[in-house]
């Protein structure tokens, strides 16, 4: 007779329920479709009397990165709401070797089991958690294997002349490597010049001579210029774009035995983005843009770097931290302008925050906010979080015990309380081994003790792997942030921008411009900020157009 479950949060079933993890890889030797995967769990769960729940899809995501949505799955089950995680083969379920230990810890921790729809191991016997166990381990050295061959090919490309990764360029015609059977030739990969080509010349010019990238960049925008990815230019992707060098006919090259530090699996960054050892080469393909042209405008953007300005080193203690209310885009400080008597003209730099999006490529109506207005928002906040803090810190009775004062205090002893448990729990272990094996208690008493230990050690090590995981930020609590927060109200004025503007950004999510609008009784509301403490959640978006 089946047994029913009760289930958090769920009614009655006669069907143990599941979540089904769908993860399609970055690899293209690897790119099983989540359709296929989607089916064959469907299949598993019919054939076993199991229930899908819940779907979570990772497309085109690493299994090496440990920042993933299994996550999500993970708290399904740890919050009673489902048995176990379902995915069509192990390897979905990661190919990190720490990622897959620490989340297949937790999800045991929890009661729950990772089980794969097309990979038969009863995982509740040791010979099935020893296929799983394989199954983990192959899928690391499967992982391994790609990035082997990916860096042969990588190298091999840059021999030829190509880009390390093919695809579309601005300003060019792909070609595909292709081949006619017919003619029984190979054709190889090319870039060709394309119509865009008069214009990636004429950007190059423009910085050379002396312009922004931020006013080149919204001429693309104002013109309806897009990108290969049929999105408008954005200030950060033109300039990547423009300094690669691939339009004047150079690629990157860093080689990839270089001994710089290895790649954070958790970042997008390329690993030698920073590296000194970096260097262009010559490609393959036909430059658009003269040499002369490409070294005038490599001074002019290596001067721009090296030449503090108002841009480049903070001028205002909000610049970074704005946000545009509409799109959730970044706003940027701007100038003003206005004659005074006798028609002077009066500048004012820094007068107001202005969305990025809507500067750069017109894609959001955006917000304009006096910089005053947005600073006197950001102060009345920080006085109300300081009232609420020690209003709720008065309430609490005053602990004898001292505690660690700081969140990495209090991550680091929880850390190191977690491993002495597991020390004494091991103690304890051998312990009753040796009273086993000396005759001192019997076998069902060594078992029982055994098991409760084991259990135990189970949960201990699924913590101290999620504080492993757990950062200074995430610890914190509100009281935390008191004296930063009393020490800005205080010495706002006499504090240096850029030390204010860093004080900020450890308190403070960031603050998010809302443009003015017209209230239900026609009166207008003018336009207002809205500071967000780093334990808050982001505010509500307008979305990037106005409501006709």
């Amino acid at each position: 007779m089946t047994q029913r479950h009760h289930l958090k949060g769920s009614r009655d079933t006669t069907r143990e329920p599941f979540v089904a993890y769908v993860r399609v890889s970055t690899y293209y030797e690897e790119k099983i479709s989540d359709e296929i995967q989607r089916t064959a769990i469907k299949a598993w769960s019919e054939r076993n009397n199991k229930e899908i729940v819940h779907w979570i899809e990772d497309l085109d995501v690493s299994g090496r990165l440990l920042k993933r949505r299994i996550a999500e799955g993970l708290r399904w089950v740890e919050e009673g709401q489902a048995r176990g995680i379902a995915v069509w083969r192990y390897s979905r379920f990661g190919r990190s070797r720490r990622g897959n230990a620490l989340n297949l810890a937790r999800l045991e921790a929890a009661g729950g089991t990772l089980e794969s729809a097309t990979e038969a191991a009863d995982t509740r016997t040791p010979f099935g958690r020893f296929q799983q166990g394989i199954s983990l381990k192959f899928a690391e050295y499967e992982s391994d294997l790609i990035g082997q061959s990916w860096a042969e090919t990588r190298e091999h490309r840059r021999s030829a002349g190509l880009p390390a990764i093919g695809g579309k360029r601005w300003g060019y015609i792909w070609h595909r490597r292709r081949t006619d059977e017919e003619a029984g030739v190979i054709h190889r990969e090319w870039y060709e010049p394309d119509d865009l080509s008069r214009v990636v010349t004429d950007l190059h010019e423009r910085i050379a001579d002396g312009e922004s990238m931020a006013s080149v960049t919204g001429w693309l925008g104002s013109r309806g210029y897009i990108g290969t990815k049929g999105k408008p230019w954005l200030q950060s992707g033109l300039s990547r774009y423009m300094d690669s060098g691939f339009a004047a006919g150079w690629i990157r090259y860093h080689p990839d035995d270089c001994d710089c530090p290895p790649k954070d699996p958790d970042s997008t960054a390329a690993r030698g983005a920073l590296c000194a050892n970096r260097m262009w080469v010559p490609a393959a393909h036909e430059p658009i843009v003269p040499e002369d042209v490409w070294e005038a405008y490599k001074k002019k953007r290596e001067q721009a770097r090296n030449t503090p300005s108002g841009n480049r080193k903070p001028a205002y203690a909000l610049s970074g931290n704005m946000r545009c209310g509409r799109c959730g885009n970044t706003a940027s400080a701007a100038g003003g302008a206005t004659y005074g008597a006798g028609k002077v003209l009066i500048k004012k730099p820094g007068y107001m925050f202005r969305c990025s999006k809507m500067k750069d490529n017109k894609t959001c109506d955006g917000v304009y906010i006096l910089r005053t207005v947005a600073e006197a928002a950001v102060l009345d906040r920080l006085a109300e979080l300081a009232e609420a803090i020690e209003t709720e810190a008065a309430g609490i009775p005053q602990q004898r015990r001292e505690e660690p004062d700081t969140p990495r205090q209090r991550l680091t002893a929880a850390r190191q309380r977690h491993r002495e448990r597991l020390a004494e729990i091991q103690q304890q272990l051998d312990r009753q081994t040796d009273l086993l094996t000396r005759g001192v208690i019997p076998e069902d008493s060594y078992t029982r003790e055994r098991d409760r230990l084991m259990a135990e050690q189970t949960g201990v090590a699924a913590e101290l792997a999620e504080l492993e995981q757990r950062t200074d930020e995430e610890e914190a609590r509100p009281a935390d942030y008191l004296p930063v927060i009393r020490g800005l109200l205080d010495r706002w004025e006499v504090t240096p921008v850029e030390t204010r503007r860093s004080m900020l950004r450890t308190v403070l999510r960031g603050v998010w411009a809302y443009p003015k609008s017209t209230a239900p009784d026609g009166s207008e509301i003018p336009a207002y900020a809205v500071a967000v403490a780093v334990w808050e959640d982001e505010p509500t978006l307008l979305g990037p157009r106005a409501a006709a």
